[in-house]
């Protein structure tokens, strides 16, 4: 009975996790380049309890993990610099703390400074290594193979040069993990500079944004089944708990 208990707290456990992440989902479905994230169940316990046989594993779902690429709606927008990333692409930014990560959020914005920065205020990473700077007072163009040209709007005939290049990567073959700010890392590295993803080539689409991969009736159903999955197996700890107890009256009693 004892491992029934274990099982179905274990249990409660894993839909805790489940329950945040659909909460953190619900509060994102409005948020450009947002993705759903597998959880996972990768963490695995040795019961060692008194009088318990130490040779008990039980795996339970410690944490939120793999990204689920699968696209969201395209957004049509005026901005030049807004894209949308195709296929299985990710962008490289820098996090707050100056690290190499990826994102699909693609609304670009240059700042004060003349850096290129996404909506969530990350800074956007060039493909040859640091921070990608425009000049404000030129007019930008971006190439569906993420080269961003400038020209200046003073001169009668514009010449077009490349000034910068995004940092794109093809995670159709690699598994990317979610970190608690939101952007993905490598799941089988730990330096996202090695990251090189597929051969195929990663495109984009300008004048236009991804939208949040989740869909509201998906949370609310998800939410409602664990809801009643809680209540069940609250049940079965009080039930068994209930049959422990009349067992050591019995015993007691012979």
């Amino acid at each position: 009975m004892d491992k029934g208990i274990y099982l179905a707290t274990t249990s409660i456990k894993a839909d805790k996790l489940r329950q945040q992440n659909q909460a953190h989902e619900m509060a994102n479905l409005s948020t450009i380049g947002f993705k759903k994230a597998f959880q996972m169940t990768n963490v695995t316990y040795r019961v060692d309890g008194e009088n318990s046989l130490s040779s008990r594993f039980y795996k339970v779902a410690d944490k939120l993990g793999r990204v689920d690429l699968t696209p969201g709606p395209r957004i049509v927008t005026q901005n030049p610099l807004d894209i949308y990333i195709e296929g299985d692409g990710v962008m490289g930014v820098f996090n707050a703390k100056g690290q190499l990560a990826f994102t699909r959020r693609g609304d670009l914005r240059v700042n004060e400074e003349g850096v290129l920065m996404n909506g969530s205020g990350y800074v956007v990473a060039g493909d040859g290594g640091g921070e990608i700077e425009l000049d404000p007072a030129l007019l930008h163009r971006m190439s569906k193979e993420g080269v961003i040209y400038a020209s200046d709007p003073a001169e009668e005939v514009a010449v077009e040069v490349e000034v910068a290049r995004l940092l794109l990567r093809n995670a159709a073959n690699t598994a990317l993990d979610k970190t608690e700010d939101g952007l993905f890392k490598p799941a089988d590295s730990n330096e996202p500079e090695d990251f090189e993803g597929a051969e195929e080539s990663v495109y984009v689409t300008t004048h236009g944004l991804e939208g949040s991969s989740v869909k509201s009736y998906d949370v609310l159903t998800r939410m409602i089944e664990i809801e009643r999955g809680y209540e069940v197996k609250v049940n079965i700890i009080k039930e068994l708990g209930d049959m422990s107890e009349s067992a050591m009256s019995l015993m007691q009693v012979n």
